[in-house]
């Protein structure tokens, strides 16, 4: 057999081989290989005229993730971006970026990313837009350089049109670019949450850190390759049938009675509608509603009892390609008139004043809405009282003798005469409680009388306490407020006003802020498991519990992700977060730190996060005395809690039950009531506490001259601690000045003092009980 005979028998077999060898081939000889599918088989028409704005991530000093080789995420997001806007304006779209340059929007002397995040979506907002797409490219923070995915965020609150275009671009991105790995993920990011656009997503399409990645993506032929994936993701979510809603009535946003909602549903591109997802929210609930296929109008008819009010309204209808369209909400608000006017029973003021009230009630007999004005005219006095109803009630401040006079009540709708009874009053103390530190009134304080009867003073810190005839004390306690006592009240004389300023816990820094804790674990993850079986999820729901308590009595408002033993996903707890409108959010864990189980305590924050960066040193700085004592480690972590976020939120490894010694400590309730304070000194630092911050107060308790050992000794009704055989409490979590310290003994014996405390660790104060 000649040799060229040999070489043409071999060929056939030699393609067989190269053919198994290029189906086998390393992942990495596919990456960013060329477009694999064919853009024609896709109707690129189905994007013309829709209005798309598109968002290269980072730029100028914002330069994002950086390659192994130098390659800056801003850059490599601008020429994608570029690529793609220019694919979909030439089919016929409305394309806006919101940089064509390598610049950043941070007003001048600003160096926050955030800044600059506003600026780009408001720019972003004012287009009316059917979908805005973010373009960036991710890093992993290890810079495991082998770590590489497709990662495509939608809008966490949309899960219809953004999850929908995600789910689309996703699909092309994994088809084209030769990355094995792809997700969806609900996302919190900062331009999703606030884009105005009818659906919102965020691309990573690939890993910057890893240097295949990076060597691809220098080249603009590999930025377009990208860029053609997105344009195939945006053809076939547009490519659904998209529809349109268009609102037709009630043409004003006032309505004196209900009436009839209606939206025109517009299909695209000759899709059909389904009509069983057609449908008006009003207010959180989706009310039933009718669709006429042959006018494609959806009506509703509001409720005839519908209490007065603001609701917000929108409609949502989806195509049976699976495009969903939703209206942004508009308010409506219901706002009948009055009919009825009511006199209600007058309370005498602190200062020879009456407050005089009517309810205003509409023609159903519901509360007139909110800020409906009302004017108060004093028969045979001339005075004219004006205002406004607050949740139906509107009330005059007026000097008590004029409570003897008829008064004439008008507002919309109605008008009416009435007198009010005022009884004669027996003497009695007006109190005023304010802040000592701005001098305001304190709303809603209680006072207690030393026989248990109850006093609640108004919005504007006033109360009235009868007297009686020997003398009393009463303690004024209010949330968000240290309590105090005031001793030698007693009749006599004509009534007097009691000026008592409480002081604020912690300045009043933690007064109406709303915090969100996340105790970890939970049902079938324990987040750790000791030798003696404790799981990790029951401390730090313990922490979190105690927490609470001491927040809240601080004035905060508290959320927990879970109050009991039940599974719940990050996605769960992110949404848990959202929905509370948090300021803060705290993971708090007793297990071991997650892919780095050596590790000791650590708080981990969003990378580059100010906020979270000061909560962290704040926290880290009061919990580092807590046993076994030492500094937190503060580290940055992308993962999905402090990342999706809508607040500025931490993840705390407070020392894992799998170390013997943490769990003996961790075991005892002294210990996890130790954590808890120093938290809550922690938590109000971050928010501005003012200096010094809470320290430590020693706190001995003496009865008859001797050690009350065991007594119960209660710090501002807040704190709890059992006195040691010394008779001495350590407290924690104090902040200096004056406070309200009660004990108990064994036996029985109890007492109140006000006493000042340092709130350092210098010091003691000695309380006996005679």
């Amino acid at each position: 057999m000649s040799r060229t005979i040999r070489l043409l028998l071999l060929l056939p077999s030699a393609a067989l081989l190269f053919a198994g060898c290029a189906a086998h081939k390393p992942p990495v000889t596919a990456l960013y290989a060329g477009l694999k599918e064919k853009p024609e088989t896709l109707d690129a028409t189905a994007l013309a005229g829709r209005r798309i704005v598109i968002d290269p991530g980072h730029g100028g000093a914002i330069g994002g993730a950086v390659g192994v080789d130098s390659l800056r995420e801003a850059d490599a997001n601008l020429g994608v971006a570029l690529y793609l806007w220019g694919l979909c304006r030439d089919a016929g779209a409305q394309v806006e970026l919101t940089r064509s340059s390598d610049r950043d929007y941070l007003p001048p002397g600003s160096k926050s990313s955030g800044d600059d995040l506003k600026a780009r979506i408001e720019k972003a907002n004012e287009i009316d837009t059917d979908v805005f797409i973010s373009i960036h490219h991710n890093s992993n923070l290890a810079l495991r350089r082998d770590m590489n995915r497709i990662e495509v965020y939608y809008r966490s609150d949309d899960p219809g049109a953004s999850l929908e275009l995600a789910s689309d671009v996703e699909t092309h991105l994994s088809r084209n670019l030769g990355i094995e790995r792809s997700e969806v993920r609900p996302g919190n990011y900062y331009v999703l949450r606030l884009s105005k656009a009818r659906a919102a997503v965020l691309g990573e399409a690939s890993y910057l850190s890893q240097p295949d990645v990076e060597n691809r993506l220098k080249l603009s032929e590999k930025q377009k390759l990208e860029a053609q994936a997105y344009y195939l993701g945006l053809i076939a979510y547009f490519s659904r049938g998209v529809p349109a809603l268009e609102r037709l009535s009630p043409a004003a946003d006032t309505l004196t009675s209900p009436a009839v909602i209606s939206f025109r549903v517009l299909p695209s591109r000759g899709v059909p509608i389904d009509p069983a997802s057609v449908g008006v929210s009003i207010g959180q609930v989706e009310a039933a509603s009718v669709y006429d296929p042959v006018t494609r109008v959806m009506r509703l008819a509001m409720d005839p009892r519908l209490p007065n009010g603001t609701y917000a309204v929108w409609a949502t209808a989806r195509s049976v390609g699976g495009a969903t369209a939703r209206t942004r909400p508009y308010a409506l608000f219901l706002d009948r008139p009055a009919r009825h006017i009511l006199p209600l029973e007058p309370e005498r003021g602190a200062d020879s004043t009456v407050s005089l009230s009517v309810r205003v009630l509409d023609e159903l007999g519901s509360p007139v809405a909110d800020g409906t004005p009302v004017t108060a005219h004093v028969l045979k006095k001339g005075a004219t009282f004006s205002g406004r109803t607050i949740r139906g009630v509107f009330t005059v401040e007026a000097p008590l003798g004029f409570a003897r006079y008829p008064f004439a009540f008008k507002t919309r709708g109605t008008a009416d005469t009435m007198r009010f009874a005022v009884a004669a009053a027996g003497p009695s103390l007006g109190v005023l409680v304010t802040d000592t530190r701005t001098g305001s009134p304190v709303p809603g304080a209680i006072i207690v009388r030393s026989g248990g009867a109850i006093v609640t003073g108004d919005d504007e810190g006033r109360a009235l306490v009868p007297l009686t005839g020997r003398p009393d004390t009463l303690i004024v306690r209010a949330t968000g407020y240290a309590p105090a006592i005031v001793d030698g009240i007693a009749a006599g004389g004509a009534s007097t006003v009691r000026r008592v300023a409480l002081e604020p816990f912690f300045g009043g820094a933690l007064i109406g802020k709303r915090i969100v804790l996340d105790p970890g674990g939970g049902g079938s993850d324990p987040d750790g498991v000791g030798a003696n079986r404790l799981r990790g999820s029951s401390v730090s729901l313990e922490v979190a519990k105690q927490l609470r308590g001491m927040l809240e009595a601080a004035g905060a408002r508290i959320d927990l992700t879970r109050d009991g033993d039940e599974t719940i996903s990050v996605q769960e707890r992110v949404y848990l977060v959202n929905r509370s409108g948090a300021e803060l959010a705290i993971g708090i864990h007793h297990g071991p730190v997650p892919g780095d189980p050596s590790s000791a305590r650590t708080i981990f924050r969003y990378p580059g996060s100010a906020p979270g960066m000061l909560v962290s040193r704040s926290i880290g700085d009061a919990l580092q005395s807590v046993p076994p004592a030492g500094a937190f480690a503060l580290r940055e972590t992308a993962d999905a809690f402090v990342t999706h976020t809508s607040c500025p939120a931490v993840e705390l490894y407070c020392g894992s039950v799998e170390t013997p010694e943490l769990e003996a400590l961790m075991a005892s309730p002294q210990w996890t009531r130790l954590e808890a304070e120093r938290l809550c000194a922690g938590i109000a630092a971050s928010f501005g506490a003012a200096e010094p911050p809470p320290g430590t107060a020693r706190v001995k308790a003496l009865a008859g001259g001797a050690p009350a050992a065991g007594a119960e000794i209660d710090l501002d009704g807040v704190f709890v601690q059992t006195a040691d055989e010394q008779g001495a409490a350590l407290f924690s979590c104090v902040a200096a000045g004056r406070h309200l310290v009660t004990v108990r003994t064994r036996d029985g014996r109890a007492a109140r003092f006000m006493t000042d405390l340092a709130g350092s660790r210098a010091g003691e104060v000695i309380l006996e009980l005679r």
